[in-house]
């Protein structure tokens, strides 16, 4: 009887993470279990977990046995061929130690970063682990040429002596990191804050950031998993206050996110668009904390991207869903014929009121993918990518905010042409109703097509371009208030003067239309009626308490100057 009531999980570590192997019912047949997982030379590590039910039906854990161990590896481990790096160069040591170069490390050095579970800034602060890295096979050598070659590519300097001066930077990390080594500093016991001020009192000439990040590096080397340094991180990060210190955390979050640690925090998803799409959706802090495998984390990640507090670890999560749209792996995994669905949803998810989420990046991002959609190569295949997504947006105005954020994307200018000719698209727009979705409500369907017209206005099409569109848009505007008499009804003669007046100024100001003809006509209803005489008098019509009265007119006129009427 006793011993149907216990049972003993046997637990294998791998890739810094422990999952139930099997399940025993006598300790003696778990130990054997256990100790043939640890015969096998790349097992690192097996334990038991006692699982004891209790008469009242609650399960009791204790672990009875645990073992671990490091992995000798002397495999060959390579470099990731990057394809792109920041345009702007690094030139001193600190440059390279800021965060858009972390970022390029992250990427090149993945496969050994993920062996050894290190970030960047760990990297950097720890003399080891520098050493160990710089002491793996060719690994450094061959990351300091790809980024050398990339970043020469289109410049006057040769990859050559471009390399010599990352070799030195590198060089010079090396040597500081080697200097604060054995210094003795506090350890990072409360909150990061604490040590930055602690650290602040010690009087020594190394700069108090730097030696901070070193405190925090020796803290996390020890944490050798993803979801544990992720983890201590954020809750470091949560619980403190100062702006400067959880600006310095979040560039080593980021670090951690450049990771495989994402596959954790996102949980399961049926395919890449959806886990893209929950990529975009934690980057507004709102991913559904309870498909996560990193529950605590998540929660944690979703408040602070909510509170805008991690914009770096925004910026590079948003980078890495960004360099998945472009890459060639489908979105649905297991129906071709779903693509185009899916990436239909995927444009659904980054459209955002103004355009896209991250307007041009999002918008060359998805045209790269659609590419791949079609039969055509080279010119011709990025033409009719272009054509493909503007057809594929919810409609003709968002798909003119589309054709502007591609104007200041990596198609241009070899493509103007192929955006202008899309714009026919837009001029065969006969109504609002063929401009925007007509399931709208009319009031999302003026500030649609005024966001369309503020889009245009702000891309880089040429003014005689700009205005054209501008104009047309504002045709449409305009007809549609005259078509629906959207002024007439605002200003309907049985109501109030007060309520008249307050009506169209409130509409003049509530953003949903642009300068032009149709506001101009919605402006010259609301003169008509401060004209009539005695309009203030008539106004307060109907007051008895003269405070009330001036306040009610003060409100007016400040909502006069609102509606551009100052």
């Amino acid at each position: 009887m006793a011993a149907s009531r216990e049972s003993f999980e046997v637990q294998v570590l791998k890739d810094g993470r422990w999952a139930t192997e099997t399940i025993a019912y006598k300790e003696d047949e778990a130990r054997t279990l256990a100790k043939k997982f640890l015969a096998n030379k790349k097992c690192e590590g097996a334990k038991i977990v006692r699982n004891w039910l209790r008469s009242d039906g609650t399960m009791v854990e204790s672990e009875i046995f645990c073992e671990s161990r490091t992995i000798k590896d002397d495999g060959p481990v390579r470099i990731v061929p990057i394809d792109s790096v920041p345009d702007e160069k690094c030139e001193t040591p600190e440059d390279f130690m800021g965060a858009s170069s972390r970022n390029v490390v992250n990427r090149v050095f993945r496969n050994y970063l993920d062996k050894a579970f290190l970030t960047p800034t760990e990297l950097m602060h720890n003399f080891k682990e520098l050493k160990r890295l710089q002491e793996k096979d060719t690994l450094v050598p061959s990351a300091v040429d790809r980024v050398a070659q990339l970043q020469t590519k289109d410049g006057d300097q040769d990859s050559k002596s471009r390399g010599q001066e990352i070799f030195k930077s590198i060089d010079e990390i090396s040597a500081r990191a080697r200097r604060v080594e054995s210094m003795k500093l506090p350890k990072l016991e409360g909150s990061f804050s604490q040590v930055l001020a602690k650290i602040g009192t010690m009087g020594e000439k190394e700069d108090v950031d730097y030696l901070a990040m070193v405190v925090l590096s020796r803290d996390l080397v020890n944490v050798r998993n993803w979801v544990g340094k992720l983890d201590r991180l954020c809750s470091l990060a949560v619980e403190d206050t100062d702006p400067h210190a959880i600006e310095m955390l979040d560039g080593v979050i980021a670090d951690v996110l450049g990771s495989n640690v994402v596959q954790d925090v996102l949980g399961w998803q049926p395919g890449l668009g959806a886990a893209i799409i929950a990529m975009f959706d934690l980057a507004e802090g709102k991913l559904p904390a309870v498909k996560s495998d990193a529950g605590e984390s998540t929660e944690m990640l979703n408040r602070l991207f909510a509170e805008r507090k991690l914009p770096v670890s925004r910026a590079v999560l948003l980078d890495r869903a960004h360099r998945q749209i472009r890459s060639p792996n489908p979105l649905y995994r297991n129906e071709a014929g779903k693509e185009l669905d899916e990436f239909k949803r995927l444009i659904g998810r980054t459209l955002v009121a103004t355009g896209f989420a991250c307007g041009a990046e999002t918008a060359d991002a998805l045209t790269a993918r659609y590419t791949r959609m079609v039969e055509q190569g080279g010119a011709a295949g990025r033409k009719a990518a272009i054509d493909g997504v503007f057809r594929a947006m919810p409609d003709r105005a968002t798909g003119l905010m589309y054709l502007c954020d591609m104007a200041k994307s990596s198609f241009m200018p070899e493509h103007f042409d192929d955006l202008v000719a899309c714009l026919d698209l837009v001029y065969m727009a006969r109504g609002i109703g063929e401009l925007c979705l007509r399931t709208l409500p009319p009031k999302d369907r003026m500030i649609r097509a005024t966001n369309a017209h503020k889009a245009v206005m702000a891309s880089s099409f040429p003014a005689e371009l700009k205005q054209k569109l501008a104009d047309f848009i504002d045709g449409v505007l305009e007809r549609y208030l005259i078509d629906e008499q959207i002024v007439e009804k605002l200003d309907h003669h049985d109501s109030p003067l007060r309520d008249r007046a307050v009506r169209l100024v409130q509409f003049c100001a509530a953003g949903v239309l642009p300068e032009g003809r149709a506001m101009t006509r919605a402006r010259q209803r609301i003169l008509a009626l401060l004209r009539q005489p005695n309009f203030d008098a008539h106004f307060v019509d109907g007051f008895t308490d003269p405070l009330k009265a001036q306040k009610a007119l003060r409100d007016f006129h400040q909502l006069l100057v609102k509606a551009g009427f100052g």
